[in-house]
């Protein structure tokens, strides 16, 4: 069974037994698919949810993550209810979670920036999944199909930062961009696209928002903002390293999505770089 068609979701539906149908595909996504699924069953108010479809490294974790959310949840974190999860025959993953209300907090501002940092500050101690190790992945930046402008550049300031400790026992999202914080009247209604989470420290998450404010030129402020907070917990030294893997994993994604955008990029990580070396002590 696939998700590639409304038959085959409606099919898993019915698997599920979770009352759900199709409503449609969901707009939006680069990395897979979502369908938006709907419940007009008792009670009688409709309930929406979404079916996220995970297609890379992190789909073979997908059935057992449910018990992380669920832990987290009941910490406090605000990610949606996941109702089932499994693989499809082709190997990629698939979770149904609660439909989150609101809108994206994309694009940035200082009062936004705000809220999601106290998303960032909730992670602390959360610990969710010690087998996955963010850390490991940052302290082995991959500098594959990375132009070698950046690899030269981000090398350096690596070397100044180094070598360092990082730190451990949080949460770490693993993609914590703007995209995936939703807003609404009330503040942060919900974090989603969690599938890729596991612990270490919480700076490797503010290093990923710190490359979406530069990236998305969202002015001074807003990345002063986040740079501090992100020091603040670990050091400037720690914020760095964090930042280089980081800025490896954007670019590779970058290339596949946005190939005409590299001479930006390429200048705006230059700028990133520049800034986090003049905060070393």
């Amino acid at each position: 069974m696939t998700a590639d068609d409304a038959a085959g979701v409606q099919a898993l539906l019915t698997e599920h037994d979770l009352g759900f149908t199709v409503r449609g595909r969901c707009a939006g996504g680069m990395q897979g698919g979502a369908w938006l699924l709907a419940h007009t069953g008792p009670p009688a108010q409709e309930s929406l949810a979404v079916l996220k479809i995970c297609r890379n490294e992190s789909a073979s974790r997908i059935p057992g993550l449910g018990q992380v959310i669920a832990a987290i949840r009941k910490a406090g974190y605000p990610t949606p209810e996941w109702l089932a999860s499994g693989r499809f025959s082709d190997g990629s993953g698939y979770h149904i979670a609660r439909l989150v209300p609101g809108r994206p907090s994309t694009p940035l501002t200082s009062d936004k920036t705000e809220m999601l940092l106290r998303v960032l500050e909730s992670q602390a101690g959360l610990d969710p999944d010690p087998a996955r190790d963010w850390c490991d992945h940052v302290m082995r930046p991959d500098p594959a199909q990375v132009p070698t402008c950046l690899v030269d550049r981000y090398q350096r300031l690596w070397d100044e930062a180094g070598p360092v400790r990082l730190p451990g026992g949080d949460m770490v999202h693993g993609d914590f961009n703007s995209c995936n914080i939703f807003l609404d009247e009330t503040g942060v209604s919900g974090v989603i696209d969690i599938e890729a989470l596991g612990s270490g420290t919480r700076v490797i998450d503010y290093a990923w928002l710190l490359r979406e404010a530069y990236l998305e030129d969202y002015g001074e402020q807003v990345a002063a903002m986040i740079q501090r907070a992100g020091q603040a917990v670990a050091g400037p030294r720690v914020l760095a390293v964090c930042a280089v893997a980081t800025v490896f994993d954007i670019v590779r994604f970058k290339l596949r999505h946005e190939p005409e955008a590299m001479p930006r990029i390429i200048a705006q990580l230059h700028h990133l770089a520049d800034d986090l070396t003049a905060a070393l002590p």
